[in-house]
């Protein structure tokens, strides 16, 4: 099951579990899809994203208007993990500690509540700012998402399978599967606060080396993690070139450890404020879910 982020950062989590869970209120919970929706957003997580544009707000000054962004990061993000999941795709059967939603809930189902978090992450932005800072930061999340983010990294991945590629492509697939979603949660939540631009250079940099060690540890947990630790499926990539194979255990933990102090460094010109960015970023080269 999913382990708790450090202490520091519960009143963060908690603040957006409750704010995800307004923006999925069910008054009566009989729409499938609505359900499959809920059962993916609300499963218990770390909520990292959200937490990382919290911490990137409050980083730059002011963290009063990060939520509806870090709201949105957790629908778009809950809506490629149902998609990832798919048979066609991962074809994984648990998430999070429980059944896939496509399991759960049906693949058509599923494949409906993907598309229907996704319009509500968009939505919601829409909803909650004005109208300049709301195309500012869903421009942000549309091209974590679009065919040199997200969906590009999932595709090359998908066609990766039983294939052999080298490193920099390896990279590339995690960059853009993973490592995009991170970088657009900092710059997110560094625009909410109005911050300058080297401010938002230094948090993308910060955060485009955590999400790739976050990528390089889920990497090496599918080898050495247990179901109970994970919430998910271990052993699942043995079809897939991963920074495991190429470096093995230590060397990949060492790599993990290296983009970690990277990204540490990206912080400097913040000084002690930073520090739970800092630990953020210790966190995710120890964990063990």
């Amino acid at each position: 099951m999913s382990a708790p982020l450090p202490a520091s950062f519960a009143d963060a989590q908690r603040a957006i579990g409750l704010a995800l869970e307004q923006a999925l209120a069910a008054p009566a919970a009989t729409d499938p899809v609505l359900a499959a929706m809920r059962y993916t957003l609300l499963a218990p997580s770390k909520r990292v994203r959200a937490v990382l544009v919290h911490l990137a707000a409050d980083v730059c000054g002011d963290r009063s208007r990060a939520m509806p962004a870090a709201v949105s990061v957790e629908c778009i993000h809950a809506s490629s993990l149902i998609l990832d999941d798919l048979p066609s795709m991962d074809n994984a059967p648990l998430r999070r500690g429980r059944p896939s939603a496509h399991i759960a809930h049906g693949e058509a189902v599923a494949i409906l509540a993907a598309f229907g978090l996704l319009n509500l992450g968009y939505g919601h932005l829409a909803a909650a700012y004005p109208a300049p800072l709301a195309a500012r930061v869903t421009t942000l999340y549309a091209d974590a998402v679009g065919l040199d983010g997200l969906i590009a990294g999932q595709a090359e991945d998908v066609l990766a399978t039983d294939a052999v590629i080298d490193f920099d492509t390896l990279e590339r697939i995690h960059r853009r599967k993973t490592g995009v979603l991170f970088s657009a949660a900092a710059q997110a939540g560094a625009v909410s606060a109005g911050a300058s631009d080297a401010a938002i250079a230094s948090l993308t940099s910060y955060a485009k080396n955590l999400g790739l060690a976050f990528q390089i540890v889920d990497d090496l947990l599918d080898v050495v993690g247990t179901v109970a630790e994970t919430g998910k499926a271990v052993r699942a990539d043995a079809r897939k070139t991963t920074f495991v194979s190429f470096s093995g255990v230590d060397g990949a933990r060492e790599l993990a450890t290296e983009l970690c102090a990277t990204a540490e460094r990206a912080l400097e010109p913040f000084g002690r404020r930073a520090d739970p960015l800092r630990e953020l970023a210790r966190y995710v080269t120890g964990r063990r879910s």
